[in-house]
């Protein structure tokens, strides 16, 4: 067993978020070692570990206390992609209009100002929710920024499924940059925080090109297995194009 800060090291979590998981009662319990102090076990570090991967998919705390105590008696990587996926879909916000327009604000507001130059307070305030509203559906600023930027994809994906036809390789790459140029400074800003290995953010652009390729696809008039490669071709130059500039290199299409 040990303390809250090893806790805190081991999970990645913030001390101030496992308090506020540990007061709504979602963690198992702690044992009191004395009044104030409580010592914690592996338990609780896959415990936070499931909380963490099912908050990253915007599963609101409510849900993650239904499901947890199922989730830490079958690990994460023992669970079928099928299972997951389900379980992931019975917890997501879904068309849930406060989450909705939450994301909204929240993204535009990261690709705008950066991560330092929005607070949760200014998201609230433009969405018109109170801050015990967004902390139903957000533990912190942390996630609400892993949450927009992964809702990248739904965004983009959504427009192009409202501007139907199908499209060239050419086509599409005129397309998709036009609708993800706006958002590509929350994409950068993920790839940095990934780069300072800070845990929320691993993996957030590998799986939003991923997300937006699945999207992409049956839109090609490439179909069947040429579909994928094209998709894929097609977002990662998407991306790459639009980060270039930051770095200071040339654009190559």
């Amino acid at each position: 067993m040990f303390g809250l800060s090893e806790l805190a090291a081991r999970s990645g979590v913030p001390v101030p978020t496992i308090h506020h998981y540990r007061k709504l009662g979602i963690l198992p319990a702690p044992r009191q070692i004395s009044a104030n102090r409580f010592a914690y076990d592996d338990r609780h570090v896959a415990a936070l570990g499931a909380i963490r991967a099912l908050r990253a998919h915007q599963v609101p705390l409510d849900r993650v206390r239904q499901v947890l105590p199922r989730l830490l008696e079958t690990p994460l990587d023992g669970l079928t992609e099928e299972s997951w996926a389900a379980l992931i879909e019975d917890g997501s916000h879904g068309s849930d209009p406060t989450a909705t327009r939450l994301l909204e604000v929240a993204r535009a507001a990261f690709a705008r100002h950066g991560y330092d130059g929005v607070s949760v307070g200014e998201i609230c305030d433009s969405a018109g929710v109170a801050k015990g509203t967004f902390y139903r559906y957000f533990d912190s600023k942390d996630a609400v920024f892993v949450a927009a930027a992964r809702s990248t994809v739904e965004a983009v994906g959504q427009e192009l499924d409202r501007r139907g036809g199908t499209l060239s390789e050419s086509e599409a790459l005129g397309e998709l940059e036009t609708l993800l140029a706006p958002l590509a400074p929350l994409l950068l800003e993920a790839a940095t925080r990934e780069l300072r290995d800070e845990p929320r953010s691993v993996g957030i652009v590998a799986s939003v090109a991923q997300g937006l390729a699945t999207r992409l696809g049956p839109r090609l008039r490439a179909q069947g297995s040429r579909a994928v490669p094209v998709a894929r071709k097609v977002v990662e130059t998407v991306i790459l194009g639009l980060v270039r500039p930051a770095l200071g290199l040339r654009s190559h299409y």
